[in-house]
């Protein structure tokens, strides 16, 4: 009974050893290897937020550039989405062009307006006269409007002791979208 009792107990522990080999140190491995692709991914993740904690101020450098370049950009067109008040906006700035310079208004039209998809386009044309000595003050002061406004037309004729011309200049405005 003794030598049965020994192979009872060889036989279990052969038993034991080949479901040790074969079902519990397969599952321990995979555990083992779960656990370091786990680990992998948590350090994957947190390299990736601490590259976003560095990034941020970059980040944030970048909205406060694009904010002054939007607002830059919006200096150069006219407030409102009404026509008339953007027409007269446009008149005025070109008048204060004109008063600066010395130059006699002859002829002011009434201002043109063109909707393009969500923009309003401000067409103004003036006639006008000078002397030859307000032509330098007047084109810096045409140049001087730029952004805001644009001159899309340009002509100087020369009479006898005066020059007349014509100018037509071109502002935007955002048109307001109707729902």
């Amino acid at each position: 009974m003794i030598r049965r009792t020994q192979n009872l107990a060889i036989l279990a522990g052969i038993i034991f050893v080949l479901l040790l080999t074969l079902r519990i140190v397969p599952m321990l491995y995979n555990y083992y290897q779960q656990g370091k692709e786990d680990i992998a991914l948590l350090q994957e993740r947190r390299d990736r937020y601490e590259q976003l904690i560095t990034d941020v101020d970059r980040w944030q450098e970048n909205e406060m550039l694009k904010q002054a370049e939007i607002a830059d950009l919006e200096s150069w067109i006219f407030a409102g989405a009404n026509p008339n008040l953007v027409g007269s906006s446009v008149q005025r700035s070109l008048r204060q062009a004109v008063e600066q310079s010395n130059v006699a208004i002859r002829e002011m039209s009434v201002a043109e307006y063109h909707d393009i998809d969500n923009w309003l386009m401000v067409s103004q044309q003036m006639d006008f006269s000078l002397d030859q000595a307000s032509i330098l003050p007047f084109l810096i002061a045409l140049q001087e409007l730029r952004p805001r406004l644009h001159v899309s037309a340009f002509s100087l004729t020369r009479n006898r002791r005066q020059y007349t011309g014509t100018i037509t200049v071109v502002g935007f405005s955002r048109a307001e979208r109707e729902q």
